[in-house]
């Protein structure tokens, strides 16, 4: 099956109702074998790959899905699995993009904010809850790790990074090569996988103890995919449930978009490391939490390579 993800810009007012329709739908949906929301399942999912820390990082920052090789294979995964419960609950529904660099110049009124698709930013004399649109206070609640229930979405616009990345910070990500490279970590350089994360190699957004470094304006120093959450803040920068926002799973969607950019116009490059890097970020090495043994499911960086092979088109 082909399933092309568009701009969110090119959606029809029927395919934006159709979108939030699925999610909702799939926030709706219990699992049979948890009792809980499937949607919050995915959020979960995020959570146990994120606490899954490497020890073998001196920076403390590498996990099963993020400051490593498997960033981009471990989100492409888990965009194909959340696309599938979408099309479960509205059949032909596929995740949009959004290419933050169309609104680097204004990102405060961008269409993605309007009421009838992601809502705007949060009440910041309410906690920063969202109050607009389809996934205001009233109409969706988050989790905290433990799965239970926290409160409403949180955004905080322009609070931990002040503007979004530009089409001159995505030219540089696309040419840049090998896909990744030792020490596999955030202070890899030359790579394309930390380039594209939004660190700064060799270790330009991040202290010797890992924490971040902060600019005088108390902002983060990322570019990409790392100064989109910030930017947007609220449960986009609690790294472990940032699904909690569904602009999380269009913002990946624009990552993934990249990615697949950059592996069709450097058809020699390859994943690595192949072999010998961290403990799940081998090509071949299982993703957690799909290990067959912590969930059913089963993926590894090798599985997810091919875009086209999952069905995954992009206008």
């Amino acid at each position: 099956m082909k399933n092309l993800r568009k701009n969110f810009r090119d959606l029809s007012r029927t395919e934006k109702q159709n979108y939030i329709e699925a999610v909702k739908a799939v926030k709706a949906s219990i699992s049979r074998t948890t009792n809980r929301s499937i949607y919050d399942e995915y959020v979960l999912w995020h959570s146990l790959a994120t606490d899954r820390m490497d020890s073998s990082d001196p920076r403390r920052l590498r996990n099963a899905a993020h400051a490593g090789p498997a960033f981009l294979p471990w989100h492409r995964y888990y965009l194909y699995r959340f696309e599938r419960q979408l099309q479960k609950r509205v059949p032909g529904v596929t995740i949009p993009y959004w290419d933050w660099t169309q609104d680097a110049d204004d990102p405060f009124n961008s269409p993605i904010w309007d009421a009838d698709f992601m809502g705007g930013n949060g009440d910041p004399e309410d906690n920063n809850l969202v109050k607009t649109g389809p996934f205001a206070t009233d109409e969706w609640i988050t989790i905290n790790i433990d799965g239970n229930p926290k409160g409403g979405l949180q955004r905080e616009f322009d609070r931990f990074a002040k503007a979004l990345p530009t089409q001159t910070n995505v030219i540089i990500a696309i040419a840049e090569t090998p896909y990744d490279r030792e020490p596999w970590d955030v202070d890899s350089s030359p790579s394309h996988r930390n380039r594209l994360e939004g660190f700064i190699a060799p270790g330009g957004t991040v202290n010797p103890d890992g924490s971040f470094i902060i600019a005088p304006d108390g902002s983060f120093v990322f570019e990409l995919h790392n100064q989109v959450h910030a930017w947007i803040g609220g449960d986009m920068v609690n790294v472990n449930v940032s699904p909690n926002d569904p602009v999380f799973f269009l913002h990946h969607c624009n990552v993934d978009r990249l990615w697949a950019i950059w592996q069709e116009k450097n058809p020699s490059q390859r994943y690595l490391p192949t072999g010998g890097g961290p403990e799940g970020h081998n090509l071949y090495d299982l993703m957690h939490p799909w290990d067959g043994k912590t969930v059913k499911l089963k993926a590894r960086p090798a599985d997810v390579l091919d875009s086209r092979k999952l069905g995954i088109y992009y206008a």
